[in-house]
């Protein structure tokens, strides 16, 4: 029964230290609703002051771009899983396999659209398979999505390079 009693007081103390060290008070939660001076609940108070129908379509209408501290969408781009797929896609073509490595890199290269990395990759893939047209491809792309790559002159030498060979 003590230890019940403990954790009770130990969590106020905790609430009571943090509010004089903060120098902010802090709300205390009840369990029952508070009630302004109109005799209604805050939340019922709080929820019919509400955004109306076309306001909330105009702010849904407009691009994450017109908000610049409006984080980005997660699921738009993933640059974490992506960096885990190259990662085992390059274990897998230091292995020699590079059948096991193309599927991660496509992967990579769909979940971080805007990157060139898994790309030049891909297209080292396809040319140790012995697959000109596919490594030119991805070479190509690579260029699409990184058109001031520091290599785009040799990239674009190995893309003619490629064609000649897929010919």
């Amino acid at each position: 029964m003590r230890r019940t009693l403990l954790v009770p007081i130990c969590s106020l103390f905790l609430v009571a230290a943090a509010a004089a060290g903060s120098g902010h008070a802090l709300p205390v939660q009840s369990s029952q609703p508070q009630t302004g001076q109109s005799g209604k609940s805050t939340q019922q108070q709080s929820s019919s002051k509400g955004y109306s129908s076309s306001e909330k379509k105009q702010a849904e209408a407009q691009s994450p771009g017109d908000h610049p501290n409006q984080a980005p969408d997660p699921h738009k781009y993933d640059r974490y899983n992506a960096e885990k797929d190259i990662e085992v896609a390059t274990f897998y073509m230091h292995k020699g396999d590079p059948d096991a490595a193309i599927p991660r890199l496509e992967e990579a290269s769909r979940l971080q659209p805007d990157y060139g990395k898994p790309r030049l990759l891909l297209a080292e893939c396809y040319e140790k398979k012995h697959d000109p047209a596919s490594a030119a491809r991805y070479l190509k792309e690579y260029l699409k999505v990184y058109p001031h790559a520091p290599d785009a002159e040799k990239v674009q030498k190995k893309i003619e390079q490629l064609e000649k060979q897929a010919q």
